[in-house]
């Protein structure tokens, strides 16, 4: 019996039940974490892409569209250079003259004909070389803004421009595999803006060297590196005009909104094209000497041919 004046016995609560799954824990976890990335990441790569992928100015005065070699240093480096190449000018006049006489078989590579005029042309591409190279940044910044178009092409009408949107990532958010492929885009966006900010220190480089480059066009010996300079100087700075060439063509051919599976994936196919434009320019530098080596090999089995059918008649 229980003692008078207490009420009935209280039920004891039952426990409550705990489970844990780890599983869904991992996943919700790096949901959150991708798209933290997404979103931190988004409007900074927009700036820096911005400033370096519609055009070839002055990185030091963004949005002011200064001339390239307009910049402080990289004329005071190429003045720097111009002088140390005019010191050297004598040394490589002093070389050609001693190869004549050293070598009995008269190389005609290092006759006084052949090497003033080229000592000639070193000393003027020596002292206009960055009026030249602005020349060649006009030309290409004047395709861009053919290939952009009259507003075309802009930071709102990019084709990773929807995916990145608030809705798109909202919607990702709840499909573990559209985030993904949205954190690849992001990291194939940072690798674009790596590639530019890379040509820009290039063209810099290219700029501040070219008085050099122009004097080892004067001999024989190192005229390949002066070819191998005008090469690189072409590849990395007309990329950017077929990069906006693929951009255009991915832009006017958008297929999908934002929000859906293929419009990520074209944003992906189109940014994979864009990377590989450096090395398919590279790649043609390749072609384009072993089509030069193949012709001349062209040309001394025909001269051969020629001289075996004259010699007879002779």
């Amino acid at each position: 019996m229980t003692p008078a004046g207490l009420g009935a016995p209280v039920a004891r609560a039952a426990a409550p039940l705990f489970s844990f799954d780890p599983v869904a824990f991992v996943v919700r976890l790096v949901e959150g974490g991708l798209l933290q990335f997404v979103a931190s990441a988004r409007h900074t790569i927009d700036g820096v892409l911005t400033t370096y992928l519609f055009g070839t100015y002055d990185v030091a005065r963004p949005g002011q569209a200064a001339p390239f070699t307009s910049n402080t240093a990289i004329v005071a480096l190429n003045s720097l250079t111009a002088e140390a190449g005019t010191a050297l000018l004598a040394a490589v006049f002093l070389y050609s003259c001693l190869r004549t006489v050293v070598d009995h078989r008269l190389d005609v590579q290092h006759t006084l004909q052949v090497v003033l005029p080229r000592l000639l042309v070193a000393v003027v591409l020596m002292r206009w070389s960055l009026p030249l190279i602005q020349m060649a940044v006009d030309l290409e910044n004047a395709l861009c803004s053919l290939a952009v178009g009259q507003g075309a092409v802009g930071p709102a009408s990019l084709p990773w421009a929807d995916p990145l949107a608030g809705p798109a990532l909202q919607t990702a958010s709840q499909n573990l595999f559209l985030l993904v492929l949205t954190a690849l885009m992001v990291i194939a966006l940072v690798l674009l803006a790596l590639a530019y900010v890379v040509r820009a220190t290039l063209l810099t480089v290219l700029c501040v060297v070219a008085p050099l480059a122009a004097l080892l066009h004067v001999l024989p010996e190192t005229r390949g590196y002066s070819r191998q300079w005008g090469r690189l100087f072409l590849a990395t700075l007309f990329m950017q005009f077929v990069q906006l060439l693929v951009l255009r063509v991915a832009v006017t051919l958008t297929i999908a909104d934002g929000q859906s599976l293929v419009s990520i994936l074209y944003s992906l196919a189109a940014l994979y094209i864009m990377l590989r434009v450096p090395g398919a320019l590279g790649g043609a530098q390749h072609w384009e000497r072993r089509a030069a080596a193949a012709g001349r090999r062209l040309e001394r089995s025909a001269r051969r041919l020629v001289l075996a059918r004259l010699e007879p008649m002779a």
